[in-house]
């Protein structure tokens, strides 16, 4: 039998003309636009969280890398406790709340040395993991059920189309405190201006939250935390379209990983390119990207399951080819159509996770969504780029580098992951 799409009663949105742009929905309007301008501010900061660590220490390259890795740790806990308040709490006073404060956190990071650099960094990324799930719940009930693909992929569009922007942005925030009148406080830690306009986008974003209608997450039993976890696990585990898309979700997030850990590498050391190759593979990622979130737009609902896992296939697929045909030009063409699958299978698998959950529960089953995210990001990033250093040459009927061993190996995982969500195709619109 098939399983039907869950929780179709559609809030105020639905009354309104379902054709034309999701962002015609005014509480999405103020949502997205609230996310566009945090978001910039978020690359921005994580850029000045680079360099403040780098500056601290005297250009300790490991003090960078711990940076990095406690805004990979948090989800393990952080975005399951964050989904069961989401399920209990109003939605927008979560979110506005954990915009102030990450408005407050950053603002103190100049103030401190490394060691409070580390706390804040770890802080701010568990706090950002109540926002999400929060955000990610609200969503349906702000657009048109037929808009969801749209709104999430104008979501992600929002959240990572930024970076170019944010990299020369904190570039100009960077140099200009060289240029005020000599002495000020400003001049002196150049990189607090930075950190300074990061914490006024998350206080516009509070703005824009609290001006949004939402229903919230039912309070009546309170927050129980360990038995309201153990129902969230018991939800997905006994779900099978929410199990299968988890496997693929995890798995797709792994490709982005593995993509990003042995990309440098792969150019430089397999391929013979330069820096300005590599540059070349990452922006054309995120043309393919932008691809995809446009094409996603356009693909037909009933065939979502489908086009999903035939995302995941084609992420396994790619990186099967760019290991085994090693050639510059086929790198930058796979960089496209891989960033496309990968845009599309992300788009698709929060749309059904959010369509497929009962209100309320969606925002633990959003938390669960979250902390995906980053362990198949972190699992692929760090478990192949240890594999890819560490391997020698393999002498088999091909002549494989540690780098080419990391990307097949990769793209054996996410087909083996692709199988395993194969149940997401029972899954069908009504």
């Amino acid at each position: 039998m098939s399983l039907r799409l869950r929780d179709r009663t559609l809030h105020g949105p639905d009354r309104q003309e379902s054709s034309g742009s999701v962002l015609r929905a005014a509480g999405y309007r103020r949502l997205f636009i609230g996310q566009s301008v945090s978001s910039l501010g978020d690359w921005v900061a994580t850029l000045a969280f680079i360099a403040a660590a780098f500056a601290l220490t005297d250009g300790d390259q490991a003090a960078v890398a711990i940076v990095l890795v406690l805004r990979l740790v948090p989800p393990i806990f952080a975005a399951p406790v964050g989904g069961v308040v989401a399920d209990r709490l109003s939605r927008r006073t979560i979110m506005v709340s954990s915009d102030l404060v990450r408005a407050g956190l950053i603002l103190a990071v100049p103030f401190m040395g490394i060691h409070g650099l580390y706390v804040v960094a770890f802080v701010h990324e568990c706090v950002s993991l109540f926002f999400l799930p929060s955000r990610d719940a609200s969503i349906p009930g702000l657009v048109p059920q037929r808009k969801l693909e749209e709104a999430n992929g104008l979501m992600l569009a929002a959240s990572y189309g930024s970076i170019p922007i944010a990299a020369a942005l904190f570039g100009f925030l960077r140099v200009a405190p060289a240029h005020l009148p000599s002495p000020t406080w400003l001049r002196l830690h150049p990189i607090a201006l930075a950190f300074l306009f990061d914490s006024l986008t998350f206080l516009f974003s509070a703005a824009m939250n609290a001006g949004l209608r939402l229903g919230g997450g039912s309070g009546k039993q309170g927050i129980q935390l360990f038995g309201d976890l153990i129902e969230g696990v018991r939800y997905i585990a006994t779900h099978p379209a929410l199990r299968s898309l988890s496997y693929g979700l995890v798995v797709s997030m792994f490709g982005g990983g593995v993509l990003f850990a042995v990309g440098i590498g792969y150019v430089h050391e397999t391929l013979g390119g330069s820096d300005a190759a590599f540059g070349w593979l990452a922006a054309l990622w995120g043309v393919g990207m932008a691809a995809g979130l446009g094409a996603v737009r356009v693909l037909p609902s009933g065939a979502r399951p489908r086009e999903f896992l035939a995302g995941v296939v084609s992420c396994g697929l790619l990186l099967a080819l760019m290991a085994l045909a090693p050639v510059l030009w086929m790198a930058f063409i796979s960089a496209v159509v891989f960033g496309a699958a990968f845009a599309i299978a992300i788009v698709l698998a929060l749309t059904m996770a959010q369509e497929q959950s009962d209100n309320r529960i969606r925002g633990r089953v959003m938390g669960g969504v979250q902390m995906l995210f980053r362990v198949g990001l972190g699992l692929g990033a760090l478990g192949i780029g240890w594999l890819a250093h560490e391997a020698a040459e393999f002498h088999l009927p091909l002549s494989l580098d540690g780098n080419q061993v990391g990307l097949l190996t990769g793209a054996v995982l996410i087909l083996l992951g692709a199988i395993a969500a194969s149940g997401v195709l029972r899954v069908r619109s009504i």
